[in-house]
């Protein structure tokens, strides 16, 4: 999830456990602390593209270090107030704030390693995209209203709902998506389609709208499930997989890296030159209509697996998640083609 929502959440937890003894600088410390996981992306200088997609959200994700963190700040932050408050109500404000920017991130697509370094498992829930205006508009809102209204049930309330709303928030998205998953079973089931698994994913700006992605032996099936289509029939469209190719390569460093981050769902695709492009199409395609497109894959050639050659192509000239909005939001209101 983007900086600032993460930073709303960090603040609006913090705030819940410690406005009552230090006020509005509760906001500010603990919007300092819900970010600090995010900080590893400083450390992307140092490793390639790829490399970076195994440390980002891993340690610094983890329950440990958010652990560790909370113990280590709320001592400080115990002793700079000398000792006033609770050494506990530190520790708990603290972890609170650092916590819950990885379960709010574990309920994007990308993943997050919860449970790092113990186990490197990415943990996604895939039921909010980390474009989601709403979810960041609930905690602000919220968060305003504390900062401006002057009686003090107003402001502890303020926080309080906008805490319960967001999570009710994200609870109605973890039933829509299983209401589309329903809808992708049924069709498939109807069609007499055979596949291995069933991936849906969300859309950028609402939990309206779903990416159905389905795995079989030779490729994908792709198609999006609004909750307002009701039961119009849903059409896939199927796109082949070169899946031989893993065999030839996964004991590469680098690709293995990248298979990993796809969590079981590599689009590939090969052509006669031995060039191969891995798409990781675990966010689904970024048209709406049409043949299902795709950007950055990993990108190298058979005949030459230096790692210098593999690399992730982020040459394309689309640029974000959404190749037209206009076609998004008529998908989301149950357009169809």
């Amino acid at each position: 999830m983007d900086s600032l929502t993460q930073g709303l959440l960090g603040a609006a937890t913090f705030a819940i456990v410690k406005d009552k003894e230090i006020g509005k600088k509760s906001l500010l410390i603990g919007a300092a602390a819900g970010t600090l996981p995010d900080l590893d992306v400083f450390l992307a200088p140092f490793f390639s593209d790829i490399e970076f997609l195994t440390i980002h959200r891993s340690v610094s994700h983890s329950i440990v270090l958010a652990i560790a963190l909370s113990l280590i700040l709320g001592e400080v932050f115990f002793r700079c107030y000398k000792r006033k408050q609770a050494r506990r109500s530190w520790h708990i404000a603290f972890f609170l704030s650092i916590f819950t920017h990885s379960i709010l991130d574990w309920f994007t697509t990308y993943g997050t390693k919860l449970i790092s370094p113990f186990d490197d498992h990415l943990f996604s829930l895939n039921s909010i995209h980390v474009f989601e205006p709403i979810y960041t508009a609930i905690l602000f809102s919220g968060i305003c209203v504390h900062l401006i209204k002057s009686r003090k049930k107003i402001k502890s309330n303020a926080i309080k709902y906008s805490l319960i709303v967001s999570s009710c928030y994200l609870l109605v998205g973890m039933v829509s998506k299983n209401h589309a998953y329903y809808h992708f079973k049924t069709q498939l089931d109807k069609n007499n389609m055979a596949y291995e698994e069933i991936l849906v994913s969300p859309t950028p700006l609402n939990i309206l709208l779903w990416h159905g992605i389905v795995k079989q032996s030779d490729g994908y099936q792709f198609s999006t499930y609004s909750i307002f289509d009701r039961k119009k029939p849903i059409k896939f469209e199927f796109v082949k997989s070169n899946n031989d190719v893993i065999k030839e390569v996964a004991k590469e460093r680098l690709i293995k890296y990248y298979l990993e981050y796809t969590q079981g769902f590599p689009l590939i695709q090969k052509d006669d030159d031995g060039n191969v492009e891995i798409y990781a199409i675990k966010y689904g395609p970024i048209n709406y209509f049409g043949k299902p497109e795709f950007v950055y894959p990993l990108s190298f050639n058979l005949n030459n697996l230096s790692e210098e050659e593999i690399r992730i192509d982020s040459d394309s000239k689309h640029r974000g998640p959404v190749k037209n909005y206009k076609n998004l939001f008529k998908r989301i209101i149950g357009q169809q083609q």
